[in-house]
């Protein structure tokens, strides 16, 4: 009976160990302020969440709602990396805003018959 005791407190010990260490997984919404590009792979980017900048290494991370360029907002899923770089796992980018078009109120008309008559 204390072998099987010994035996459960071993294991529940390595799997609290073993879920301890794992990294937790956090999110930050932020502004792209620049990418790094090298041979036509995203590296990193840098991006600016209230004023500050965060480097972001996007060498293993999933892109979601297509690539994001200076300017775009995105949020980007992340787990701590190495000098206080963040480790994407998911990069989202946020849709802009439509933009309105709206025809001005002085339309130029022309006539068909008389651009008809003018080219024979």
């Amino acid at each position: 009976m204390k072998k099987v005791f010994l035996a459960l407190v071993v294991l529940f010990g390595m799997a609290t160990a073993i879920i301890g260490c794992k990294s937790e997984l956090k999110d930050v919404r932020g502004q792209v302020k620049s990418l790094v590009v090298n041979n036509d792979t995203l590296t990193s980017m840098i991006l600016s969440v209230n004023g500050k900048d965060l480097q972001v290494d996007m060498t293993r991370s999933r892109i979601q709602n297509g690539l994001a360029i200076s300017g775009d907002s995105v949020i980007v899923d992340y787990i701590d990396g190495d000098n206080g770089t963040l480790i994407a796992v998911v990069c989202t980018t946020l849709p802009k805003s439509a933009q309105e078009f709206i025809p001005s109120d002085t339309l130029i008309t022309v006539d068909s018959k008389a651009n008809a008559d003018s080219i024979q």
